[in-house]
């Protein structure tokens, strides 16, 4: 049943696993083939891999060499003359002397479900020839059947131990050979008593073999038999020296669990004598069939069981992959299978560091990661010393740093006069509070904005004419004739006004990459469409090339399973321009990794975006959209929300309709079909991806929040003017502060009377013995009132308020016709212009205060247009 099972499975379509290459190796992900169930052996540093099945073959015959460096892993394919049928669940064996390789057993298409005799092929590695072993047609009883899913193990001498095996579900094989690999003579012996297939059986160094895992068949309830996973809680010993078969207990390691159950796994035996175990399943049937991608560790010399945990990226759940130990300390494991899924990946294991590496680079840097004493002592001498300095700055600064703290208590401690303390100490609990919410508020936003997902928005734009993209044809399953043959494949195009473009269609070199469709059909021979930059289509009529391409698809009418696949590209994202080596104008923007990915894809036909099936003798349309994407980069300025750093990559959306096949076709066409291509809309798309939240976006709702917690503790505490002097003026320090200092005492200085607002207007204010205060005149007071008054109005002049309005009055006033009361219109002409005794005005008189240097600097933007007079009265008044 497994036989005839996999039989059906190769022939399906099966979704091949790329799995990111977890060893990288540029160029493996579109060279390797995707397979499983292949034979293998160890040659020196390299695995040398045979036959398998992969995803449109059952049974392939091809042979690779996969060899690890010190650096890497290469890869190629060798030459065979005279090949050998491709085999399934085979088993390998390279002799000692390292120039033959032999294969045995598995299934290919001649022996599938047939009795016959164990099938054996030598390879030459010197003269690259296949040979067949002459027991394969001429069968005697000494022959062993043939079988898949079995072990066949070489005591690197001259003898090959065969165990096990089946030929299908129901025919398990019990038997236990020996192989001479010299005069290809089987010898019978003793066997276990249990038929077993998929398990392995590995040669320790004193001639051991051990036989871990598979499906073994069990006599169950009423004499029936039955099969069942073999339990890893002991293992079967086949002593070569005394040709003994004995059964071993095994132990569970630190975990206390034993690995689970397994079949089709892989098994290598290291230099210590450790069988290492990796992958396999449960040995169901394939609905319920389950995969492991588990290592476990049997030591053979306490038969203990250990299963790690390793770090790095584990391979995926796999069975029939191939597995070696090609360094001594690196076990090797690639390919394989799980149900429809083929793997061509390269997965590495260091023994040494219990990781799955990507590099063997990375192995050095773990194996010399650990933190020696020397680092440890010198951490903690440099963290001394550091909190040795912060100490000692804090003691020679110490000065400083009380004035530091004072000066931020001044500035949050700041009752009103009058005030009760608990008043202002609530003032400042709030003030607290109320700043921890707009804190938390704060962290928020600039969360969101971080954590912001992408949005696409699109950005249509009218256009005449627009470009064409690339098309691919792709004819699977029809056959090729002459040049001059009209049953050759190929393609002719023309747009809807008569313009031929078929000197734009180009036949592409199917020997340096081949598509693979499922189906396999047949041979496959592709053509690729691609106009020059000045190729466009128009909507309008005239003098241009027209609105639609017309694509005729020609060739062997009589072949009406084939298929044509089309597919669509924009013009700077078609790797098949970089895959068949096209030079033009035009340059494609795809990375080598894309390239890679997109070759992987079309190998296994999983390609689903623009791509599409023609069947012959079909009408077909299809409608397209050229689109540039800008993607956001991954870069910290995008998350402001401003001139936001993109990359602009062109994509193509494309919707496909085709009529079902015309019965009539031929009776009126050359051809095997007909496809038109237009633009769904003339115009010019953007796709815009943007953040949903920026920071630039954040600031309207920090804003608001900060001012509505402003206005909350206005509410409840009142308004508290603010200075005119900021965090500038204000934290300032050395020269800056001084020449802060100097312009206010130079533009503000006073003579005989105090600082308005700071100063009482009056010593008397001040003192406690009122009998102390001096005689002072009715005069003096007067002059040292009208310095504070004019000081407070220049300081709110410079910092307060904007005199704009009071010189438009002043300029209204001189403007204005002459009133009765005089030329000039004084409101108290004695008090401001009167003589005095002495002959001179009191302007004259108030001159001994000095107060004209303080409007000298005082020029505003706005003072430019003021009346000249008007400025000049209020520089020159004398109080």
């Amino acid at each position: 049943m497994i036989g005839i099972t996999y039989l059906v499975l190769g022939l399906l379509l099966s979704t091949a696993s790329l799995t990111q290459a977890y060893f990288y190796v540029p160029n493996f992900m579109s060279t390797l083939p995707f397979q499983g169930g292949s034979a293998y052996a160890t040659k020196g540093d390299s695995l040398i891999i045979f036959g398998g099945e992969n995803a449109t073959t059952s049974f392939t015959n091809k042979l690779y060499q996969l060899q690890q460096t010190s650096t890497t892993y290469t890869w190629k394919e060798l030459p065979q003359q005279n090949p050998p049928p491709g085999a399934l669940y085979g088993q390998a064996m390279v002799s000692n002397t390292g120039n033959t390789l032999i294969v045995m057993g598995g299934m290919s298409q001649a022996t599938t479900n047939q009795v016959a005799p164990l099938q054996m092929y030598s390879y030459d590695f010197g003269t690259t020839q296949w040979s067949a072993a002459p027991t394969n047609t001429n069968a005697s009883n000494s022959v062993p059947y043939n079988r898949q899913m079995f072990s066949a193990t070489y005591d690197n001498s001259s003898t090959v131990y065969i165990y096990g095996g089946s030929l299908n579900a129901s025919a398990i094989f019990p038997d236990f050979y020996a192989l001479n690999t010299q005069t290809l003579q089987f010898t019978k012996l003793p066997d276990p008593g249990i038929p077993r297939y998929g398990h392995t059986a590995s040669l320790l160094s004193d001639g051991k073999l051990v036989v871990i895992g598979g499906v073994g068949v069990v006599a169950g309830e009423n004499g029936a038999t039955q099969t069942t996973l073999a339990s890893m809680e002991q293992v079967y010993i086949f002593d070569t020296q005394s040709n003994q078969w004995s059964v071993q207990a095994t132990q569970a390691g630190s975990g206390g669990k034993f690995p689970s159950t397994r079949s089709a796994h892989s098994a290598v035996v290291t230099s210590d004598d450790k069988i290492v175990v990796f992958g396999g399943d449960n040995g169901a049937s394939q609905r319920q069939r389950a995969y492991l991608n588990a290592i476990a560790i049997l030591d053979t010399k306490t038969w203990t069981w250990e299963v790690p945990y390793p770090d790095g990226i584990p391979p995926s759940r796999r069975s029939y992959a191939v597995a070696g130990m090609l360094d001594g300390s690196h076990l090797t494991v690639a390919f394989g299978s799980a149900l429809n899924t083929y793997y061509n990946d390269i997965n590495t294991y260091s023994l040494t560091d219990g990781t799955w590496l990507q590099s063997f680079n990375e192995s050095d840097k773990d194996s010399s990661s650990g933190v020696s004493a020397g680092l440890i002592a010198g951490v903690t001498i440099a963290a001394v010393v550091l909190l040795a300095i912060i100490l000692f700055l804090l003691w020679r600064f110490q000065s400083y740093i009380r004035w530091l703290f004072t000066r931020i208590h001044h500035d949050i401690w700041k009752p009103r006069t009058g005030e009760p303390v608990w008043a202002e100490t609530t003032r400042i609990v709030s003030q607290i509070f109320l700043l921890f919410l707009f804190i938390c508020f704060l962290v928020f936003v600039i969360r969101q904005a971080i954590n912001s997902p992408n949005v696409t928005q699109r950005i249509e734009e009218a256009a005449a004419e627009v470009d064409v993209p690339d098309v691919r044809f792709c004819f699977d399953g029809f056959p090729t004739y002459g040049e001059g043959d009209a049953r050759n494949p190929g393609v002719v195009c023309q747009t809807d006004t008569g313009y031929s473009c078929t000197n734009y269609i180009q036949p592409l070199d199917m020997s340096l990459f081949t598509p693979t469709f499922a189906s396999n059909l047949g041979a496959v021979g592709c053509y690729l469409f691609r106009g020059d930059k000045d190729f466009k289509l128009t909507s309008t009529s005239g003098q241009n090339n027209g609105s639609h391409l017309l694509f005729s698809f020609f060739g062997d009418q009589t072949t009406t399973y084939g298929r044509v696949h089309v597919s669509v590209y924009p013009k700077e994202m078609d790797p098949n321009v970089k895959v068949y080596n096209i030079n033009d104008d035009i340059p494609v923007i795809m990375s080598e990794f894309d390239v890679l990915t997109w070759q992987n894809n079309e190998r296994n036909d999983i390609q689903a975006t623009n791509i599409f099936d023609v069947e012959p003798f079909t009408y077909s349309a299809l409608s397209y959209n050229l689109i540039d994407h800008r993607y956001l980069q991954d870069v910290g300025w995008n998350y402001v929300g401003f001139a936001p750093i993109t990359n602009s990559t062109p994509e193509v959306e494309s919707n496909f309709r085709s009529e079902a096949p015309n019965p009539n076709y031929v009776l009126s066409h050359a051809d095997i079909g007909f496809m038109a291509v237009y633009p769904e809309s003339y115009a010019d798309f953007t796709d815009r991806e943007v953040k949903m939240y920026t920071l630039l976006n954040a600031l309207g709702f920090v804003g608001g929040i900060f001012g509505l917690l402003i206005a909350v503790q206005t509410w409840l505490f009142g308004f508290r003017p603010r200075s005119p002097w900021g965090v500038v003026h204000r934290w300032s320090v050395g020269d800056m502060k001084r020449s802060l200092l100097r312009g206010l005492q130079t533009n503000f200085k006073t003579t005989d009377s105090t600082v308005p607002l700071v100063h009482p207007l009056h010593p008397r204010f001040s003192m406690q013995n009122m009998a102390d205060l001096g005689y002072e005149s009715e005069g003096q007071r007067i002059n040292r009132v009208e310095e504070r008054m004019q000081i407070l109005e220049l300081l709110f002049k410079a910092y307060y308020v904007d005199d704009e309005i009071f010189r438009s009055l002043d300029n209204a006033t001189k403007d204005a016709p002459n009133s009765p009361a005089g030329p000039a219109g004084p409101l108290f002409p004695s008090e401001k212009g009167g003589p005095s005794p002495g002959g001179h005005t009191d302007m004259t008189r108030s001159n001994t205060g000095g107060f004209s240097h303080m409007f000298n600097h005082r020029q505003s933007v706005q003072s430019v247009n003021s009346d000249t007079n008007s400025q000049q009265n209020l520089n020159d008044h004398r109080v």
